[in-house]
This record gives structure tokens, C-alpha cells and sequence, in this order.
């Protein structure tokens, strides 16, 4: 069995915990963001019981209950053996519940749900903490905003040891991990919604460590530090350096509120900020002769280009393709643009290559793009999420998934074999992409 497929479905609710306690809430939990991990997992503990066997995905939810919740995800097909049926395919598992705050427990009864309720984290970003060649080396810092504009910091190791599961019984006890966070600040004027970890890789060893992009109701786009240092690969992991938490190094921008935001993974600290107007700013770190700052970029931050083909329309979806040659954005209005980003530069146009009208039937919320930079996934208000092909945008969707309420995020694994959605009803969908 190849091809497009649904393969998982599980809901967030808030029975995840061991013990029989009967009194707790079976209430389904909005879940407002997901993301892989970009730590890939590489151990697990045994691989003679089954042979098809791959180490586990790692998954992390963000929700309306302010809890981030950490899963392990078993995949028992395999390249090679593409005929595993479905049920069998994979196994879910809840390994770590990710605390908002240091003073915060895990609610185990209903009195402790109901005291506390939160306003609930609507976007989580999760990046790898190291600078070098080694893709398989550094720990997992991770961040989600609440939508009063707090933020919560998390760091989780790079490998942890998942057991294989034998056991194929969905309703299989086992112990559950409670994380507290090492960082919690309050970012002011943030919109609550948008917020993005830079990832080392793109920044280079910076002295002020791992910093975030969080959106603000004044229409800049702020760069705070994380507290957290970058392990410099030339310097026996030397750790060091970091800004102190909460530092704002730079605002860009202004107008018109950021509602969505992309990095650009092969120019040195460029991004694009979808606004509520339509607009698209494309900013970069280019000196004013076209020199790329590196010794400290903050303060050198320019507007190269606005795009205004949404106009009118929030742009809540935005995505470069890995190889950073195109931008795509979706909009409330339903249309999703593509826009030729290969030859970047601060004076050169930026061309819009293709269009899909009315792709969607209502907000399209969440683009993700494929390690293939060929496909992309988009999810809507309208209960879908479509696959599309760059190269043949006119000819509709490769493939559709329905769902039972809207879709608000997606995110697709590094291997492009997986991809993930999480939708207003709790539910979490994986989804087969192997083409």
C-alpha cells in the first residue's frame, strides 16, 4: 500500500494519565499547533521482535488547555515493506505532558482542570540546539506563546531512549513524564499567535544564543534572546554566550498586524511576514551595499519587498520551500500564491510563478512544505487538508483529506514519509505522503 492515506487518528483529551481515575473530563481539547521534532530519533531499544521496526518520530502539540504534550510515534512499515496494513502500520504513544509554567502540576482530577484554565497556547516552535555538521547532534529547545503574550521555554535531550512497544493495545497503561519549563517571560503588545524559534543552523553561532521572533500588535516582528546558549561545535560545546532572557534585539516592521511568519532556509537570516491587511514584507539581513551582516545582524534587519497579492485578504499561511526557491502564502479569501524567491536579492523583483484560486472554501491556517520542495500541504477552516504539486499548481489537488473540523496546523516529518494535522475537535491525523 503506497500513496496518499490516513493512517493514525487520536484525540487530545484530558484522560492522559495512569491510574483509574474515573472522574476526570473526557472533553476533547482544541489543539491549535503541532510540529515534528527536528531531533531525529535514532534508538530504540530492540528491533528483534519485529524487523520492519524505525525508530520513533517525535511529536509535540500545543492546545486550548495550555498544556504541550510530547508523543512518541512507532512506525512499523518501512520502505522496503509498504504492504503493512494500516491498523498495524503505527503506534501512538503519549511519552512527556510539557507544564506552561514551574509552579503548574499535571491536573489529575476535575477540580484542578477546572483551576487551571488557561487561555490556552496557540503556537508552539520547536528547533535543534547546536551549529555544525553533525545534523543528529544537539538538544531540543522548544517555545510556545499564550495568547496574553506569554511565553514558555522548554529543553528536552537530544535522544531519549523509547522502548519498542510489543504491545499493540492502544489502551496500554504506561508512565507519562512531567516536564517543567527553564524559561517563562511575558512578551508585551505580542498578538499571542505568532511566534517562531530561529533556528542555529540559519543564525550561526550567535553571542546572544537561541532567540525567538514573536509578532506584535504594532506591526513589528521582535527578536528576543531565550537565555539559552549555543553550543559552538569549535569550542568543545562551549555554552557560554547568551543574551539575558527577555532581551529584545531588534524590532522590524510596522502597519499592519504579522499574522504569519517564514524563514528562508538558504539566505542568512531572511524572512517573510504575512500581515491582516494581505501584505507580504520580505525582510533580510543585507547591509546598504548588499553585504550580509554576520558579526551582529540585529539593527541591520531591511524591508527588500512587499508583495500585495492578497491584499484585503489575512494572510495566516505562509511557507518557503526547503531549498528556499519559492514562497507560498495562503489566505482567508481561500487563494494560495507562489512566488519565485531562487535568485534573492534586496534589489531583484520577486515574481509571482503561479496561482490557486478558491484552493480552499474558507481560511486556509496552515501550509507545510515537503523535504522534496515539490509538494506542499495546506489546511483550512473548511474541515481539509490538500496536497498540491508546485509543478502542475492549475491542475488542482493531488490529494484531499477530510476532516471534522476546522484544521488549524500542520508538519511534516524530515523524511517526507509523514505528515501530521491537528484540528479544533482534539484530533490529531497522520497521514502516509509516500508518493
Amino acid at each position: 500500500m503506497s500513496g496518499y492515506r490516513t493512517i493514525h487518528r487520536q484525540f487530545i483529551t484530558s484522560t492522559e494519565t495512569d491510574g483509574d481515575q474515573s472522574d476526570l473530563t473526557t472533553s476533547h481539547q482544541p489543539t491549535w499547533s503541532i510540529c515534528f521534532s527536528p531531533c531525529n530519533q535514532t534508538h530504540i531499544q530492540s528491533r528483534t521482535t519485529n524487523p520492519n521496526a524505525t525508530a520513533p518520530y517525535r511529536l509535540l502539540t500545543s492546545s486550548s488547555d495550555g498544556l504541550v504534550r510530547a508523543f512518541s510515534i512507532t512506525d512499523k512499515s518501512s520502505l522496503a515493506n509498504k504492504e503493512v496494513l494500516d491498523a498495524s502500520a503505527l503506534s501512538m504513544k503519549l511519552e512527556q505532558i510539557m507544564l506552561p509554567t514551574a509552579t503548574m502540576r499535571y491536573p489529575r482530577s476535575k477540580e484542578e482542570i477546572y483551576n487551571n484554565l488557561s487561555l490556552g497556547l496557540s503556537s508552539i516552535s520547536s528547533v535543534r540546539n547546536y551549529v555544525g555538521e553533525d545534523k543528529n547532534a544537539g538538544e531540543e529547545v522548544s517555545a510556545a506563546i499564550r495568547l496574553d503574550g506569554n511565553v514558555t521555554i522548554w529543553k528536552r535531550d537530544e535522544q531519549p531512549i523509547y522502548p519498542e512497544n510489543n504491545n499493540n493495545s492502544e489502551d496500554q497503561k504506561h508512565e507519562i513524564d512531567v516536564v517543567k519549563p527553564i524559561h517563562e517571560l511575558k512578551v508585551q503588545n505580542a498578538t499571542g499567535t505568532t511566534m517562531l524559534l530561529v533556528p542555529p543552523q540559519l543564525s550561526g553561532y550567535c553571542k546572544h544564543g537561541v532567540v525567538m521572533m514573536v509578532g506584535c500588535l504594532d506591526g513589528s516582528v521582535s527578536f528576543i534572546c531565550c537565555g539559552i546558549g549555543m553550543p559552538d561545535f569549535s569550542k568543545a560545546n562551549d555554552t557560554t554566550k547568551t543574551g539575558e532572557l527577555g532581551t529584545i534585539l531588534d524590532k522590524v516592521g510596522s502597519g499592519s498586524c504579522p499574522m504569519s511568519l517564514a524563514l528562508q532556509s538558504n539566505a542568512y537570516l531572511t524572512f517573510a511576514v504575512g500581515r491582516k491587511n494581505g501584505t507580504i514584507d520580505i525582510y533580510s539581513s543585507y547591509g546598504k551595499n548588499g553585504n550580509i551582516q554576520r558579526d551582529d545582524i540585529y539593527g541591520n534587519f531591511r524591508r527588500c519587498h512587499r508583495l500585495n497579492h492578497h491584499a484585503g485578504s489575512p494572510v495566516r499561511a505562509l511557507s518557503y520551500t526547503p531549498d528556499g526557491s519559492l514562497l507560498i502564502s495562503g489566505c482567508d479569501s481561500g487563494h494560495i500564491y507562489i512566488h519565485d524567491t531562487s535568485s534573492f536579492e534586496q534589489n531583484e523583483s520577486v515574481l509571482m510563478v503561479a496561482s490557486i484560486l478558491n484552493a480552499h472554501k474558507s481560511y486556509i491556517l496552515s501550509i507545510s512544505m515537503l523535504p522534496d520542495s515539490r509538494r506542499f500541504m495546506t489546511s483550512s477552516a473548511d474541515k481539509t487538508v490538500k496536497v498540491w504539486d508546485v509543478s502542475i499548481p492549475n491542475s488542482g489537488a493531488v490529494h484531499t483529506f477530510e476532516g471534522n473540523d476546522m484544521i488549524w496546523g500542520l508538519s511534516c516529518s524530515d523524511d517526507g514519509r509523514r505528515c501530521v494535522s491537528c484540528s479544533d475537535d482534539g484530533q490529531i491525523q497522520i497521514y502516509s505522503c509516500d508518493s
